[in-house]
């Protein structure tokens, strides 16, 4: 069994208009995946995804209809090594040419209340679909409007290798991984 623990700051703030319709946000350049851990017991390394495709419904009436999806393309892995990436790419972890995409797609999104909410969703890394939770706070610095509107998600989640068939080089490499999430998001 694995452990996911995640902490999701979401930037959902802003006044809420009665029976406003939903909103769709869709991800920005500058939202990213970084992957931190452990090699050889006590040297950090890291490396980030950028290029993520997705979107973000919002429904201010409804949280049933809220969703969230994200697609990470593993061909803008960069690990800041020509070796590291590449091996990351290989069929030994992420096998890019067969899985070119990581996938977390949401079931369920639920306002907590005091802006405070709780993502269950699945996440697919190759063939292999896990249950995921996170967990997100509302903040003031977003901009819920259907023209200009601005949203903005930030959050870890630590996850196990082996869980997704990735528990390769065990002394070398540490299990679990720490992801860090950044997701900016803007209305048309």
């Amino acid at each position: 069994m694995y452990r996911v623990g995640v902490l999701l700051l979401a930037g959902f703030g802003g006044m809420l208009c009665a029976n406003a319709a939903p909103l769709s946000f869709q991800l920005a350049d500058s939202s990213y995946v970084l992957l931190r851990w452990q090699m050889i017991g006590k040297s950090d390394y890291h490396a980030r995804i950028t290029g993520l495709k997705g979107d973000i419904v919002v429904d201010p009436d409804h949280d049933v209809a809220d969703r969230l999806r994200i697609d990470m393309p593993i061909a803008q892995l960069d690990a800041h090594h020509r070796v590291l990436t590449w091996a990351l790419k290989s069929h030994q972890f992420f096998d890019q040419a067969n899985y070119p995409a990581v996938t977390f797609t949401s079931s369920r999104i639920i306002d907590m209340g005091e802006g405070r909410y709780r993502v269950l969703g699945s996440l697919k890394i190759k063939q292999i679909t896990r249950p995921v939770m996170l967990y997100g706070k509302r903040s003031d610095d977003s901009r819920l409007v259907s023209s200009g509107g601005y949203l903005r998600l930030s959050g870890n989640i630590t996850l196990s290798r082996q869980a997704f068939g990735m528990g390769q080089y065990p002394a070398l490499v540490a299990d679990p991984i720490n992801v860090e999430i950044v997701l900016v998001a803007t209305t048309p």
